[in-house]
Parts: C-alpha cells; sequence; structure tokens
C-alpha cells in the first residue's frame, strides 16, 4: 500500500503546481489558469496603465500560488519519508498541512486522498500490532 501512497503523492504533486482552474483576475478579469508568475510578469512589462498594474498583481498572486503548490509538495515529500520511517502520525500530520495549503483554491483533493491513504497504513499498522500471536501447537 505504501507504493500506492507514493503514486498518489506524485499525482497530487504533478496536478498542482500553480494555477490550474479558471479566473477572472483583477479589473481586465484575467484568466490565470496555467500561467506561471514569470509569464505574467512579462505581459506586466509589455503592457502599460491599468492593464499592466493588473498583470503585477496577477504574477504577485501567481507567485503565491506556485509557492503554496511547492510547500504542499514538500509537505508530502516528508511525509512519505516519515511513513518509511514507520512514523505514521508524522506524516498524517505533514498531509494534513499539505491539504490546509491546498484547500485555500479551488484544486484537487490530492493531498486528501493521501491522508485517508496513510490513515489506512496507521490503521493497519495498529491492528497488526494488536493481534496477538498464537503459540505454536
Amino acid at each position: 500500500m505504501s507504493t500506492q501512497l507514493g503514486a498518489l503523492v506524485r499525482l497530487a504533486q504533478e496536478s498542482w503546481v500553480g494555477c490550474c482552474w479558471d479566473t477572472e483576475f483583477g479589473s481586465y478579469r484575467l484568466n490565470l489558469r496555467g500561467l506561471l508568475s514569470r509569464q505574467a510578469w512579462v505581459a506586466a512589462r509589455a503592457t502599460r496603465g491599468e492593464e499592466s498594474q493588473c498583470w503585477r498583481q496577477a504574477a504577485e498572486w501567481l507567485a503565491v500560488v506556485e509557492s503554496d503548490a511547492r510547500t504542499a509538495a514538500e509537505y508530502a515529500r516528508s511525509a512519505l519519508h516519515a511513513v518509511e520511517s514507520g512514523d505514521l502520525a508524522v506524516a498524517i500530520q505533514l498531509f494534513d498541512q499539505a491539504s490546509a495549503l491546498a484547500a485555500k483554491y479551488p484544486v484537487s483533493v490530492g493531498y486528501v486522498a493521501c491522508r485517508s491513504l496513510c490513515e489506512a497504513l496507521a490503521c493497519d499498522a495498529s491492528a497488526t500490532a494488536s493481534t496477538p500471536a498464537t503459540a505454536p501447537a
């Protein structure tokens, strides 16, 4: 099941790296879906006046989204390391942190699914540890 968790983490990390939803940002109602902050900065420099200001604000906002996505991905990476070390409680907390960042945006629930699978692993480990060994006959 930990192989499945690794695949689920990679999917969550790949599916959210920036703005992956439609927007109507600012006075120009910019759709920033799929744009990176550096691309918005180019547009800000290529335009003038209010439009340039709108693109600048978009670039700053996109940079925050990208940073949150990177941080969530790092939490998930650390959670996988915690799972490999057998510290499932820490892994669950790290997936919670990744999920909290993702919850700020309309992104998929990938990190929530990772947490759920990790919790299932913890339940399985707990059940295995509490099962009494049978004495040989």
